[in-house]
């Protein structure tokens, strides 16, 4: 598979359309509501795996990026979080992350989850902004253990389960390289 990342823009419109996931949810969001909310209301950003290797392009997964602030109270059972301030801790959420069905178990999951983290440590060495969190809402205990897989942690034990990942000791290494 010769895959490309881009982020959505109205071009992508005709790709949209053959999108499959198991996860209604996911099809829903892409097809009604990335578009909208990356240019008009400017909640999240999109990004779409591309295959040109089959002529045509044709997409494969997507994942969309977001703000988030996590309530302190939350992550009290976190040691590596406990020494922050008692306010909201900001991070970056990864809102949605699908895989096409066709495309299943080629590993597109975690290249969509290692592109999306890269993305984020990336804005956090050298953009405008400080965030400390890595977030995401596992829709079921499938993707609570694929996103555990990465090191992330559940903050509760209900579905959609919040879980996080501290990027201190990600940027930590990514530095002193």
């Amino acid at each position: 598979m010769a895959l490309r990342l881009e982020p959505l823009n109205r071009s992508h419109r005709p790709l949209l359309a053959d999108f499959q996931n198991p996860q209604a949810s996911l099809v829903e969001y892409l097809q009604r509501y990335a578009l909208r909310h990356a240019e008009k209301d400017l909640l999240a950003r999109t990004y779409l795996a591309l295959d040109a290797g089959v002529g045509t392009p044709r997409l494969a997964g997507y994942f969309s990026l977001a703000t988030v602030s996590v309530e302190r109270a939350s992550v009290a059972r976190r040691p590596e979080l406990d020494r922050l301030p008692r306010f909201p801790i900001p991070g970056i959420l990864l809102a949605r992350l699908a895989v096409d069905t066709r495309v299943r178990g080629q590993g597109l999951g975690r290249y969509l989850f290692e592109e999306a983290l890269g993305l984020t440590l990336q804005l956090a060495q050298t953009g405008p902004v400080a965030f400390r969190l890595f977030v995401t809402d596992a829709l079921d205990a499938e993707a609570a253990r694929f996103y555990a897989h990465f090191g992330l942690a559940p903050l509760g034990d209900d579905f959609p389960c919040r879980m996080v990942l501290d990027l201190r000791p990600l940027l930590a290494g990514r530095s002193s390289t």
